[in-house]
């Protein structure tokens, strides 16, 4: 750690940390991984959750790591960070297609983000939502988490514009969630039609309102030059993960055009499933490698050192 700078990791997903064995040796799909992310999530206890937290945990004081934005899908990272002595934003993740059960668990989320307010007001690590992706979750959950966020004033994360096949699985998404619901199967040619050449994901969240909440958006590499100039000027951050998107064959996210838009951009190193490590420094040197060419290593360099807003 440099002087007194903060150290800011902003994107992590410490219960995974105990699948670090996932992380392959060559280059693999985002889908394909994500399957197995899942299959060996559900097969963990909560011993073995906590366990893997704590040790991210340990493995991010250790790269002098002060500041952190972690996503639990369980939830159970929350007591954990709070109690760590670390800064920044533990997000709980919703997710689901079926409105009935996403927006049941959105409530759920709701409810625990006002106790741990009420019960951790003066804790410096804060408590938000995240809302898993545009192609998990149901239009109306993606619409009502962001209106509550906005409302709240509590921190909202999306990872976004990281498959080079997004626009693809929001159209399938949507289809799915059509056939869910009664007395709309006539219209599913239109949705399909509509959702292959109108909705890319950026253009997706914005006509639901979610950009207006500023989220933090996670990866956003498959973006196009208005769509960078709408993120900034909606006020959203990204977070960039160049190993994590090299390793799950995401591609290479345009920093130097967010950065020419004065859009805040964060470097984080993602899960221990798909990075080799959690230091951050590590991030850098890798970014500045990636992105020597167009961007000053000092503007890398800065992009840990400002915590999350």
């Amino acid at each position: 750690m440099q002087g007194h700078k903060p150290t800011t990791n902003a994107h992590t997903h410490l219960e995974l940390t105990g699948l670090a064995h996932l992380y392959a040796t060559a280059p693999e799909r985002l889908e394909t991984w994500m399957g197995q992310v899942l299959r060996h999530r559900r097969q963990l206890t909560k011993t073995q959750i906590y366990a893997a937290i704590q040790q991210g945990i340990k493995e991010l004081k250790a790269a002098g790591t002060t500041h952190v934005g972690d996503i639990t899908a369980t939830w159970l990272s929350v007591e954990p960070l709070v109690e760590s002595g670390l800064k920044g934003i533990v997000y709980l993740e919703v997710r689901g297609l079926n409105r009935t059960r996403a927006i049941e668990k959105l409530e759920a989320a709701k409810k625990f983000i006002h106790r741990m307010r009420r019960e951790r007001g003066s804790s410096s690590m804060q408590v938000g939502l995240s809302l898993h992706s545009p192609y998990t979750c149901h239009p109306d959950l993606l619409e009502k988490g962001a209106a509550f966020c906005a409302s709240e004033n509590v921190p909202l994360c999306i990872h976004v514009a990281e498959s080079p096949d997004e626009r693809r699985l929001i159209r399938w998404a949507r289809i799915r969630t059509a056939v869910n619901t009664p007395g709309i199967i006539p219209k599913l040619a239109a949705v399909s039609i509509s959702f292959k050449t109108k909705y890319s994901p950026i253009s997706y969240l914005d006509s639901l309102g979610v950009l207006e909440s500023t989220p933090l958006l996670a990866h956003c590499i498959h973006v196009k030059d208005v769509e960078i100039q709408r993120i900034s000027d909606s006020g959203c951050s990204v977070v960039h993960c160049p190993r994590s998107n090299k390793r799950l064959s995401c591609g290479r996210m345009p920093l130097e055009r967010f950065l020419s838009t004065r859009t805040s951009v964060y470097l984080g190193t993602d899960s221990r499933a798909s990075s080799p490590s959690l230091d951050v420094r590590e991030e850098v040197d890798f970014a500045c490698k990636l992105h020597g060419r167009w961007v000053n290593s000092d503007k890398i360099e800065k992009m840990i050192h400002t915590p999350l807003p």
